[in-house]
């Protein structure tokens, strides 16, 4: 059996999942702004807001199209020209920082590393599938990940089957040894059961599923995740 499971995976959603996204992304941005003001103190007189990066950022991914990290430089590049200031190489540097400040200013959720420990000891292979750009491979979770697939690298975005098929290739697995877990009932329970894996529905807010959706188990935390993987995955 514990040659079966070495075999088996399980596949991870990020934003929402492992951890709440929008604390995550407006302390990086808060934490960019503050570095900027030290860098540039002239333009704190006409101080940049969290509240402005993000309706910038709506602006320009509604006019243009490109990668989240292009999108969030042009946004950046915007801000710090309606403020007079014309260096290239200073909006480049934002994007550099607000990389850099989502690893540090990311909390996890607590049941997260338990629950993937438990997978690591039972012998699944353990992994992510995001939508997102987090830059995962920073921070110390990626020692515990297989792979890591962002969906944006594939060209199409969960619940499309090319992030699936990626993160099959480089796990070296097939899909009916497989369960994702992830807060989506569409791109992640929808995404992953189209394309053949197993999928538990992370319900941390108790939501009613509406109609549709079949998730394979739901769960309100990653308590006990292991238990329901073994369960879908070798009838335990």
């Amino acid at each position: 059996m514990d040659g079966d499971r070495r075999t088996r995976v399980v596949s991870f959603d990020l934003d929402e999942t492992l951890w709440d996204f929008m604390p995550m992304m407006e302390g990086a941005l808060r934490s960019t702004i503050d570095e900027l003001e030290r860098r540039r103190p002239d333009l704190a007189d006409r101080p940049i807001t969290v509240e402005e990066l993000h309706r910038v950022r709506a602006e320009v991914a509604h006019e243009l199209e490109g990668s989240y990290e292009e999108l969030r430089r042009e946004s950046f590049r915007r801000v710090l020209v309606d403020r007079g200031c014309h260096d290239a190489g200073l909006h480049d540097w934002m994007v550099e920082h607000w990389m850099s400040a989502r690893v540090d200013t990311v909390a996890l959720h607590d049941d997260v590393e338990p629950a993937i420990g438990e997978l690591s000891r039972r012998g699944y292979v353990v992994g992510a599938i995001t939508n997102g750009n987090f830059p995962l491979h920073r921070h110390t979770l990626a020692e515990r990940f297989a792979f890591i697939v962002h969906a944006e690298h594939v060209g199409e975005f969960k619940p499309a089957a090319g992030p699936f098929r990626l993160a099959l290739e480089l796990a070296g697995a097939e899909p009916r040894r497989w369960v994702h877990v992830g807060d989506s009932l569409e791109t992640d329970v929808a995404g992953a059961q189209a394309f053949g894996m197993r999928a538990v529905w992370l319900n941390r807010a108790g939501l009613d599923a509406p109609e549709g959706y079949a998730p394979d188990a739901e769960l309100r935390s990653l308590d006990g995740l292991a238990d329901v993987v073994d369960r879908l995955l070798l009838g335990a």
